[in-house]
């Protein structure tokens, strides 16, 4: 029983973290797909480089 709260307690955090990864990407001119992906698989990683890297520029 024990195994299966570790598990969807995982699921249900890399689940939040991809959200917020698709969202902040969104908003930052970002393939929100992508980076919801990159935030399941690897969520505080994910997070942190989004946050470094800033906003994209449109091109002209």
């Amino acid at each position: 029983m024990d195994n299966v709260i570790v598990v969807n307690s995982g699921l249900i955090v890399s689940i939040v973290f991809a959200i917020v990864c698709a969202s902040l990407a969104g908003s930052r001119n970002r393939h929100r797909v992508g980076w919801a992906i990159l935030g399941f698989l690897f969520p505080v990683i994910a997070l942190i480089v989004l946050l470094i890297i800033g906003k994209k520029q449109p091109k002209a």
